[in-house]
C-alpha cells in the first residue's frame, strides 16, 4: 500500500480539515468521570491495561499546554489524522490546544510515527522520559494507538457517534501503561447498522466492511461490492440463462434452474474470472472479493458435479473447482487480495481432498449448525464447533460469520450478551483470521448500540469482561438513568436463568416468536416498570431521556405484537403510541430482516387498539 507523504507545512495548514469526520459532533462531557457523578455510583475504566504505569508527562497545566506533539517531517495521511484527533481531545478535555510540529526537543511530547513491524492495525505505546511514543502499522495503527490511549489510560468513551465521554480537567499529566499490542483478528466487525458509522469503527478500531474508514485513514476491509453470495453478480441470469442454460444448476430431473450455478463448468470460471478481474482493476483498495453461491439451498446434479461431491463428501469441493480457478488467475497481479467464499449450510463439510489456494480464505457460518437453531448455546458447544476445528486442521484461513440477533424480530429481548462473549473467545482461540457478528444491519434493533460497543472491545481483546464492558457502557451512556439500566440488564440474565429449558432450543430457533414461553408478561411488566423509573430519573435531559426510550422500544415491541389481551387495553393503546413516536424518532424502518415494514406493522398494531381506547 503506498501513502501519500505530507509535508511540514502542508501538514499545519492542514490539520482542521485532517480531523475529518466532524470529531466534535454530539460531545458530551461527565466532568467527574471515575468519581460519583452521575450515576450515584462509581464508574470505573473497564478498558484499564493491566501493568504499572510509566512516569507521568504532563502536557496541559491550567488550561494551558505544556508540551507537544511531534510528527516526522514527511507524514503519512494516517500519522496527519493521529496527531490531529488527538490534539483535539485534549483540547476538549483540558482547554488546551497541544501544538504540532516536527522539531525535535527535550520539552514534554507525544511522538506519533508508524512502525512496519506493528503490521496494519497493531499499536506501540512506550514512554522514554519525559516523551510519549505512540507507534503503529502502517495503516491504522498510529490511529488505533491515539485512541487506545484516549480510552483505555485516560478513560475516555465513544459509546455511539453522539454519545462521548471525557474526563474534565484543565490539567493533564498522562503517565500511560507501556504495552504492545497486535490485534489477532483481521476483520473485526459488529454487523449492525450503528455499528457502521465511519467515525464510530475508526474510535473504537473496528473496520467492518460496510464501516467506510477513507483510505486516507488507513481504511476499512474492503470487499467492495463482492460480499457475498456474488454467483448471480458474477455470471448474470439475465445475460446468460437463456443462451448458455449449461452454466447453471441442473435439477435433479434434468432441467435447469438460474437460482445456482455450475460451479464445475470451465466457462462460469472463464466468465467470473473476467468479472472479478474488472472489479480489482476499477478498485484498487480491495482486500477481499467474495466468490460465493447464491443464497439458496440448491446444488449442481450435472453428472461432473455429483461425482466430484460424492467423491469428496461436501458440496464445498464443487465450490472450489470455481473459487480456487479465480484464485489462481488473480494472484499475480493482485497479491494483496483474499478470495473467501462460504462454508454455509451444504458446503460447511470440509471435502476430502480438495483445498484452498493459499489466496483462498473459508467464511464459516455459524447458521444451521449452531445460532440459528440454538441463539443461546455457545459455539463451542453445538456442531460449529467441529467445523472450526475441521477446517483449521487443513490449514486453512477462517473468517467467522456469526448470528447475534432475531431476525423475524429485530427488536426482540435477547439476552446473548455471554454468548457473543464466549463465541468470540472460542474463535480466537481457535485461530480464526476474523469474525462478524450479523445483528440488525438495517436499522435500530435491540440494544444493538450496547453490543456493538461490548463486541468492539472483545475483538480487539477477547479477554474483556463482558459484564464490566456492559456495566461501563450502561453507566456512561445512561448516565443518571443508569441504575434503572443495570436493574434491567440484570432482568434479561434472570430470564436466561429462569427458562434455560425452554430457550436451549426455542421455537423457530434465532427466529423466535414473541410469544415465546420465555417471553412473560412479568417479564414485561417488569421491564416497562424499570423503563418509567428510567424516564424518570433522566427528567429533565433530553438526550439520556432520548437514549433510554430508545433501550425501551422491545418491551414495547412485544405488546404491540402482542395485543391487547395481553396487556390491558387501555395500556396497550399507550403502547402502540410509544412504540410509534419513539420508532419515528429512532428512524426504524425494518422491523425484520429484509421487510421495510415499520409502518404497515404500525397500523396493524393501532387497528388492534379496542374502540373505546382510540
Amino acid at each position: 500500500m503506498k501513502f501519500a507523504r505530507i509535508s511540514r507545512k502542508t501538514f499545519l495548514k492542514g490539520v482542521t480539515s485532517a480531523v475529518g469526520l466532524s470529531l466534535m459532533g454530539g460531545c458530551t462531557s461527565l466532568s467527574s468521570f471515575g468519581t460519583k457523578g452521575d450515576t450515584g455510583r462509581r464508574w470505573w475504566n473497564s478498558l484499564k491495561p493491566a501493568g504499572t504505569p510509566a512516569a507521568g508527562v504532563k502536557v496541559a497545566a491550567h488550561g494551558k499546554p505544556c508540551g507537544v506533539i511531534q510528527f516526522p517531517e514527511q507524514s503519512t495521511s494516517e500519522e496527519v489524522k493521529a496527531a490531529a484527533d488527538l490534539q483535539s481531545w485534549i483540547a476538549e478535555m483540558t482547554g488546551a490546544t497541544i501544538p504540532l510540529t516536527s522539531v525535535r526537543g527535550e520539552q514534554n511530547a507525544i511522538e506519533i510515527a508508524t512502525d512496519d513491524s506493528l503490521g496494519d492495525d497493531g499499536y506501540e505505546i512506550s514512554v522514554k522520559g519525559k516523551r510519549i511514543l505512540l507507534s503503529g502499522g502502517k495503516k491504522r495503527g498510529v490511529i488505533n494507538a491515539v485512541y487506545a490511549l484516549l480510552e483505555e489510560d485516560l478513560g475516555c468513551r465513544f459509546y455511539t457517534r453522539d454519545s462521548v465521554r471525557l474526563p474534565k480537567s484543565d490539567s493533564l499529566v498522562i503517565a500511560p501503561v507501556e504495552r504492545r499490542n497486535i490485534p489477532q483478528l483481521r476483520i473485526r466487525d459488529p454487523f449492525y447498522a450503528c455499528a457502521f458509522d465511519p467515525e464510530w469503527s475508526l474510535r473504537n478500531r473496528t473496520n467492518a466492511p460496510r464501516a467506510e474508514v477513507p483510505e486516507e485513514y488507513g481504511g476499512h476491509m474492503d470487499y467492495d461490492d463482492m460480499f457475498v453470495h456474488t454467483a448471480a453478480q458474477m455470471v448474470p441470469p439475465d445475460q446468460y440463462f437463456k443462451t448458455h442454460p449449461e452454466y447453471f444448476a441442473m435439477q435433479e430431473d434434468g432441467t435447469r434452474t438460474s437460482l445456482q450455478l455450475c460451479a464445475t463448468e470451465p466457462a462460469v470460471a472463464r466468465i467470473a474470472i473476467d468479472y472479478v478481474r474488472r472489479v480489482l482493476k476499477e478498485n484498487p483498495h480491495t482486500e477481499f472479493v467474495s466468490v460465493s453461491k447464491n443464497d439458496c439451498q440448491v446444488i449442481c446434479h450435472c453428472p461432473r458435479c455429483i461425482k466430484l461431491r460424492e467423491a469428496e463428501g461436501s458440496d464445498m469441493a464443487n465450490q472450489l473447482v470455481l473459487v480456487n480457478q479465480v484464485a489462481e488467475a488473480i494472484e499475480g497481479d493482485f497479491p494483496g487480495v483474499t478470495v473467501d467464499t462460504l462454508a454455509y449450510l451444504e458446503t460447511i463439510p470440509v471435502p476430502a481432498t480438495a483445498r484452498p489456494r493459499r489466496n483462498v480464505a473459508v467464511r464459516l457460518c455459524n447458521d444451521a449448525v449452531g445460532a440459528w437453531t440454538h441463539p443461546f448455546t455457545p459455539a463451542e458447544q453445538c456442531d460449529t464447533a467441529k467445523a472450526v476445528r475441521a477446517w483449521s486442521a487443513v490449514g486453512c484461513p477462517i473468517y467467522i460469520w456469526d448470528y447475534t440477533v432475531n431476525f423475524s424480530h429485530y427488536l426482540a429481548p435477547m439476552p446473548n450478551l455471554d454468548i457473543i462473549a464466549a463465541n468470540t473467545r472460542f474463535w480466537t482461540r481457535s485461530g480464526v483470521c476474523g469474525v462478524m457478528l450479523q445483528g440488525g444491519y438495517e436499522g435500530p434493533s435491540e440494544q444493538d448500540e450496547l453490543k456493538s460497543w461490548v463486541a468492539a472491545k472483545l475483538m480487539w481483546n477477547p479477554s474483556l469482561d463482558e459484564n464490566m464492558l456492559a456495566e461501563d457502557f450502561i453507566r456512561g451512556h445512561y448516565g443518571k438513568a443508569a441504575p434503572a439500566l443495570e436493574e434491567y440488564q440484570r432482568l434479561l440474565v434472570r430470564m436466561r436463568v429462569r427458562h434455560q429449558t425452554e430457550m436451549a432450543s426455542p421455537k423457530d430457533g434465532i427466529r423466535y416468536p414473541m410469544d415465546a414461553p420465555f417471553i412473560t408478561k412479568e417479564f414485561i411488566a417488569e421491564a416497562r416498570g424499570l423503563f418509567v423509573k428510567a424516564r424518570r430519573l433522566a427528567r429533565g435531559d433530553v438526550r439520556t431521556t432520548r437514549y433510554v426510550e430508545r433501550a425501551e422500544l422491545p418491551a414495547l415491541y412485544v405488546q404491540c405484537v402482542r395485543g391487547p389481551e395481553f396487556t390491558a387495553p387501555a395500556n396497550y393503546a399507550v403502547a402502540v403510541a410509544e412504540f410509534e413516536r419513539i420508532g419515528r424518532n429512532e428512524k426504524i424502518k425494518y422491523l425484520q430482516e429484509s421487510a421495510d415494514n415499520f409502518e404497515s406493522k404500525v397500523s396493524e398494531f393501532k387497528k388492534r387498539i379496542p374502540r373505546k381506547d382510540v
